[in-house]
């Protein structure tokens, strides 16, 4: 396997380095030719004059290409150029498709491509992959594609352009779309194919609540226009700039123990926001933003792990924003690669990789995948050369933009926790009792509304039980108020033992208390009342040693509002005060 990167920019240059003594000897012993294009022109007639020209030196080869954000090649970004990465295959054959999406039919072209290649394929080592995030599903299309079950590495990127997703392009023999997938399989029982993925980006915002999607449109978070989210915090508009501006924030998840992240491309009418990579109500997202240290840092356990695994040849798909991140320190993650083999790669719009059995559109992610047909001799020359590069010093004064920026995101960081840590501080403050540590009324009656809503929409039961301290004047009157306090403390932690997690349990006056108890029969819901009255006659209180209470029980009826639940359950407290005390009433 052989491999040579080529940066061209017109067809002049092309022919003149395509015809060279060292690409003749590579095409000796080769068994088939893959030659990816990389170029920033999503334009269809640039690409076919390139092609007519690979084709006539190579005719058997296959081609396939996008457009860019970016491209790579010797391990460095170039920009506004064409990148042309030929590799010879001594062991491996090639076999390439390309589909068109129409009738947004992603998640069954997906399965239809995979059970095309796996009975048209034998021997499979790896597949690669392109796509057009920006103009269809590819979250969808390897949902279906990831219905086989395949043992082999996934591997890709999406077509982009340099920000303002105006065009993107794929394209395979002479065909040019600008919504499809090309994707083609490496068939060998002798190549080798490691793939590794560098994320690097860390929350930078509070968490939030995806509320309200369509498709790929998030509409809302939190209950608010997605869009406002990014206009509040970081002061994005809506502008011909809003995706070269969002770059650098995207939405960070946890998904199958997974962190990811999605960058929006789009603002709608209705202050949506476009996410190719998809994102489902009720997850929870935090803006992120890259720390530029990390991500380096990241790469470089990259480098290591590809230096171990010894490669012929190296492709990169990392996202736009990575470049826009890190700017002239962009070639710190990508440069070594090249110092243990051949690298070549862009830019993209997504980033496509397989963890486990489920094939992944990923999101500001670096996606490196090594290639080797097995050569021992190779591989012991190559762990010699490259062992080199560990011994080689860092520049102190370089990276200093990293270095900054790393300060304040932290800086970011704390402030965020300590804000968060303050705001949870403050809602529990307003919710809950200070003496008790139960609920307080104010937010009993918000809890006790959702559960009548919910009860009259999906129907059901819930009951509740008041509860007063008897005669409680005159243990303050005889033993002081803060003996009177130690004794509602000691009754809440009698209740508790009653209590089931589902239950909710709030200081509703002075000396009173409320239960309520979701989906809780009547006579349920008098036993317990009955088992806490029992409970607390029992139990002795320092200093006034015995002390009682009456409980008034009352149940939802459909129909009812909660208001009249309580006031049946307090008619009933007042029943039991009247007939004695320490009773259990219901009505």
């Amino acid at each position: 396997m052989k491999s040579k990167n080529l940066v061209v920019q017109s067809c002049e240059e092309l022919t003149k380095l395509i015809n060279t003594s060292e690409i003749n000897a590579m095409t000796e012993n080769a068994s088939s030719t893959l030659i990816q294009i990389f170029t920033s022109v999503a334009d269809s007639n640039w690409v076919k004059n390139v092609e007519n020209i690979l084709y006539k030196k190579f005719p058997n080869a296959v081609i396939v290409g996008a457009s860019t954000g970016g491209e790579i090649a010797h391990g460095e970004l170039y920009t506004n150029s064409t990148i042309i990465s030929l590799t010879f295959f001594e062991q491996t054959l090639l076999k390439a498709f390309i589909y068109e999406i129409k009738d947004n039919n992603e998640a069954s072209l997906g399965k239809e491509l995979i059970d095309t290649i796996e009975m048209s394929c034998k021997n499979i080592a790896g597949i690669l992959m392109l796509t057009t995030p920006s103009t269809m599903n590819t979250s969808d299309f390897l949902a279906g594609f990831s219905s086989s079950v395949c043992t082999y590495p996934v591997f890709g990127g999406g077509a982009g352009d340099y920000g303002y997703i105006l065009k993107s392009l794929i394209f395979y023999e002479y065909q040019y779309l600008s919504k499809g997938v090309a994707a083609v399989v490496l068939m060998s029982d002798k190549l080798e194919i490691q793939t590794h993925t560098c994320l690097g980006w860390e929350p930078l915002s509070k968490k939030m609540t995806v509320t309200e999607v369509d498709g790929l449109w998030v509409k809302k978070i939190d209950d608010k226009p997605a869009f406002s989210i990014y206009q509040k915090y970081l002061d994005i508009q809506d502008d011909e700039n809003f995706f070269l501006n969002v770059l650098e924030f995207p939405m960070m998840l946890m998904r199958d123990d997974e962190m990811y992240a999605r960058i929006p491309q789009a603002v709608g009418k209705d202050n949506s926001l476009l996410f190719p990579g998809g994102l489902k109500e009720g997850e929870i997202v935090i803006i992120g933003y890259g720390n530029p240290k990390i991500i380096i840092d990241r790469a470089k356990e990259a480098h290591k792990l590809m230096e171990n695994f010894n490669p012929e040849s190296i492709f990169l798909y990392s996202c736009s924003n990575r470049r826009f991140l890190l700017q002239g320190e962009v070639n710190n993650e990508t440069k070594p690669f090249e110092n243990i083999a051949p690298t070549a790669g862009f830019y993209t719009h997504g980033e496509i990789h397989k963890k486990h059995a489920k094939i992944n559109l990923l999101n500001a992610t670096l996606v490196s995948v090594g290639m080797k047909e097995f050569d021992l001799i190779k591989t012991e020359q190559l762990n010699k050369d490259t062992q080199l590069i560990d011994n080689q010093q860092e520049d102190p004064l370089n990276s200093n933009h990293s270095r900054i920026v790393s300060r304040l995101m932290n800086f970011i960081k704390v402030v965020t926790a300590e804000l968060e840590g303050a705001k949870k501080e403050a809602i529990h403050l307003a919710e809950t009792d200070y003496l008790t540590q139960v609920y307080n009324r104010i937010k009993a009656n918000e809890i006790l509304e959702n559960i009548t809503k919910q009860c009259e929409q999906f129907g059901g039961q819930f009951s509740i039980i008041l509860l007063d301290v008897d005669l409680f004047k005159i243990v303050n009157d005889t033993f002081g108020h803060n003996v009177g306090d130690m004794v509602l403390v000691n009754i809440v932690s009698v209740i508790k033992k009653y209590v089931r997690s589902t239950d909710v349990l709030a200081r509703w006056g002075g000396e009173e208390f409320l239960l309520a108890m979701p989906n809780t029969e009547p006579e349920d819901a008098i036993i317990v009342a009955e088992r806490i009255r029992k409970a607390i006659e029992k139990t002795a209180f320092p200093q006034v040693i015995h002390q009682t209470c009456s409980l008034g029980v009352a149940s939802y009826e459909k129909g009812q509002d909660v208001k009249d639940v309580i006031e049946r359950a307090d008619n009933a407290l007042y029943s039991a005060k009247r007939n004695g005390r320490n009773l259990v009433v219901s009505f």
